[in-house]
């Protein structure tokens, strides 16, 4: 099998595809054709910064044409790669190169100070002294901007009951991520039907619930396409614009001191288990990591299956930032590389819209904390150098493990208030 990859990178976006044929000669054709594209064959030389201009959608245009029959599900990322950038806005072409966290956000950096947002050398010291600080402890991977095939499709094993196709089926296709949560890039070969069918059941609706409104303000097309909210004293639908209707709602509003700002309580119609939050977005991770970390999980995934009862749990972090804002979600993975075990092992951090929420990943067994205790967790936060120079975090509780009802704040202010 011959194969190249290819990765095309914006300041916002990032595609990332192999090619891959029996045919050499095809495989080659394909990526000579993007060289000519975006460098010089004769020369061997390649332009990395490239400008989405008119000749550049020109040259795209031929080469999808040559190529749409030969290799659809490659041509037709890139055809939806370029209507996503901006005329005349810059990226970079990165022909068989494995980019790292480090050198993504680099470049993002470069990408940054091209459109004289900030210099260079600064973002890089920033970034350094941030998140780079966070990398000397951990490994960081990503999942979510780049389709991703996870596990072992030949010979499957469940991750989350142990139980091979002698004994289960594996006939549906799973996806890591919720696909309620926008998720169509990224899915596990290593979780059978049942356990794909209990998660759906048991775990997803509760933060499927808990995004509501985000994913309907900001139309993120989950699993049947965009959605309407209607809650026990509301409903929203986002067409051309966002619309609520209220009835008997609970408004808060201080006429005296601050007659035109208002509090809405919105309350859904579902209930919601605050544990099966945390479980689903632990749920995510274990689905993502390689199979040679999951012994270090067994509790955890016991835990996940509803089979070990935990009281407690360290705390969720909450943000919101429009800083890394995404209609599809995304997940990000921190993975301990020493011995320290007075900080997590692993820690997960989710975003959607412009939502945030970073969380460790509990009962591993190469913890000695539960980070429960506010000491145990204010060591781990002051690790994570690039959280704890934030502003504006909260710090939740999702130890209950009953169903409660689930109600959102809105806040808001009164533009023209005609009586």
């Amino acid at each position: 099998m011959w194969l190249s990859k290819i990765t095309f990178k914006s300041l916002n976006d990032t595609l990332s595809f192999l090619v891959k044929s029996e045919n050499k000669e095809l495989v080659d054709d394909f990526t000579f054709g993007l060289y000519e594209i975006f460098g010089n064959i004769e020369t061997r030389k390649i332009n990395a910064l490239q400008i989405n201009d008119l000749d550049t959608k020109i040259k795209i245009n031929k080469f999808i044409d040559k190529f749409k029959s030969k290799f659809p599900p490659s041509v037709n990322q890139i055809i939806s790669y370029f209507n996503r950038l901006e005329i005349n806005e810059y990226f970079l072409f990165l022909p068989n190169i494995e980019l790292t966290i480090q050198n993504s956000n680099r470049l993002n950096n470069y990408l940054r100070s091209l459109k004289g947002e900030e210099n260079f050398e600064k973002l890089n010291a920033d970034f350094e002294n941030t998140i780079g600080k966070t990398l000397n402890s951990y490994n960081l991977r990503a999942f979510g901007g780049v389709r991703a095939f996870i596990g072992n499709k030949e010979n499957r094993k469940c991750r989350f009951c142990g139980k091979g196709e002698d004994k289960t089926t594996f006939k549906n296709k799973a996806h890591a991520i919720s696909e309620g949560l926008g998720n169509k890039k990224v899915f596990l070969y290593d979780e059978c039907d049942a356990c794909n069918d209990k998660f759906s059941i048991e775990l997803e609706p509760d933060l499927i619930n808990f995004f509501s409104i985000f994913r309907t303000f900001y139309d993120v097309k989950g699993k049947g396409g965009n959605k309407k909210i209607k809650g026990k004293n509301f409903e929203i639908t986002k067409n051309e614009n966002v619309e609520i209707k209220f009835t008997n709602i609970e408004s808060r509003r201080d006429v005296e001191n601050n007659p035109n700002e208002y509090n809405l309580k919105l309350e859904l119609q579902d209930k919601v288990n605050s544990q099966d939050i945390y479980r689903c977005l632990v749920k995510f991770c274990i689905s993502v990591i390689d199979e040679s970390e999951l012994q270090k999980f067994s509790k955890t995934i016991d835990w996940i299956n509803k089979n070990l009862k935990v009281d407690s749990l360290p705390k969720i972090g909450e943000l919101i930032s429009y800083q890394h804002f995404t209609t599809e979600p995304k997940l990000f993975l921190y993975i301990r590389k020493n011995d320290n075990k007075k900080i997590p092992y692993m820690v997960g951090e989710f975003h959607l819209t412009c939502k945030l929420l970073t969380f460790i990943i509990p009962l591993c067994d190469e913890d000695e904390n539960d980070f429960v205790h506010k000491a145990d967790f204010n060591t781990f936060w002051k690790e994570f150098h690039h959280y704890s120079k934030v502003k504006g975090w909260v710090f939740n509780d999702y130890s209950s493990d009953k169903e409660r009802d689930f109600t959102f704040s809105l806040d808001g202010k009164i533009v023209n208030d005609k009586k």
